[in-house]
């Protein structure tokens, strides 16, 4: 598939959908498509209210966020990547980005920018164009299409493919791209397939993170290691705190302790992503549990990163795929739940 294809179907929604958000009306009336030099993929679109205003929708990884502009801009240079802003905003990512297609009505702005995305405690998201004379910083919240009276185009979207590479020798997949299965009340299918490594502690662990996606829920990942299999969701950087790095990281009030650390390299991949990815990628990694989750730190220079994994049995992700059986798990999870029954240590 060429790249304009690949933007053009890079999408689950539709030029001229109508919508509603807050009572107040809105359509779909420009779209257009961005690539970060990051290897990032996403859309804005544009969203003209009933009443005049303007607005804009960012899908970006399968997951829809509402903005506003609001003038809170710092300057580019100041913002490092994990560091508080006076706010309240946490910066999560940093970069500079081309606008590769458009369609529509979309405001006039620079083909290239740069751009910083924030995150804050109580769950906003902010995201700043340094592209004009003056920066534009837009405010919002995510949502999903059923709440802004949305739905998906019948036709799946179509994102970046892997990096064309000979499978590993010895790996077993237990899914397949275009697979399809009903998890936590939605139905997924598998786009795309990594397999990563890491070294901690002396010692090297490898795992696959199978990319799911659904046209109306967004993106999660079924990642499995030695048998155990987690349900991945991504959280906004904004609402963790880590207590102190490599102690403790707290989410929602809930603390977790801390467990590993270490380089995460991706070895292989298959399918499509809605990111561009490398052999040989490499991420500052840190999880942290609290049974039944692990909740993972990811960065880099430029971007941050925090997801959430749920245990989840073999049997229940066999189930919802169809398969006859997965392979028994090897020993036990950090974020395993303990069998009923099994007596508290005193």
């Amino acid at each position: 598939m060429s790249s304009a294809s690949t933007y053009e179907a890079s999408t689950v929604l539709e030029l001229g959908g109508r919508g509603k958000h807050r009572g107040v009306g809105f359509v779909l009336a420009g779209r257009t498509c961005v690539r970060s030099d990051g290897g990032g993929l996403w859309n804005e679109w544009t969203l003209v209210f009933d009443d005049g205003r303007q607005g804009f929708l960012a899908e970006a990884l399968g997951s829809f966020t509402l903005f506003f502009e609001r003038p809170i801009a710092p300057a580019f240079e100041s913002l490092g990547v994990g560091s508080a802003l006076e706010t309240g905003f946490i910066v999560a990512e940093r970069g500079h980005a081309k606008r590769v297609a458009r369609w529509g009505e979309v405001p006039e702005a620079p083909r290239t920018y740069r751009y910083a995305d924030l995150s804050s405690r109580d769950g906003q998201i902010a995201t700043i164009d340094y592209g004009a004379t003056e920066p534009d910083v837009f405010v919002g919240r995510r949502t999903k299409l059923a709440d802004l009276g949305l739905q998906p185009r019948a036709e799946r979207p179509r994102f970046l493919p892997a990096p064309s590479a000979p499978r590993p020798k010895g790996l077993e997949l237990f899914l397949a791209v275009g697979d399809e299965g009903e998890l936590a009340r939605a139905r997924y299918r598998v786009i795309g397939i990594v397999h990563r490594s890491i070294r901690a502690l002396g010692e090297r662990y490898t795992w696959e993170e199978y990319v799911l996606h659904a046209p109306a829920e967004g993106l999660r990942w079924l990642v499995v290691a030695d048998g155990h299999w987690n349900l991945v969701e991504s959280v906004e950087p904004g609402l963790v705190e880590e207590v102190e790095r490599g102690k403790s990281a707290k989410l929602g009030g809930e603390t977790y302790r801390f467990l590993s650390s270490g380089k995460a390299r991706v070895e292989w991949a298959t399918g499509e992503l809605p990111w561009e990815i490398e052999i040989g990628d490499v991420t500052d990694a840190r999880d942290y549990v609290r049974a039944p989750h692990v909740l993972s730190c990811e960065s880099t220079d430029d971007e941050l990163t925090w997801s959430l994994g749920t245990y989840t049995p073999p049997d229940t992700v066999a189930r919802a795929f169809g398969k006859r059986v997965l392979p028994k798990p090897t020993g036990r999870a950090a974020n395993q739940p303990k069998p009923p029954g099994t007596p508290k240590r005193r």
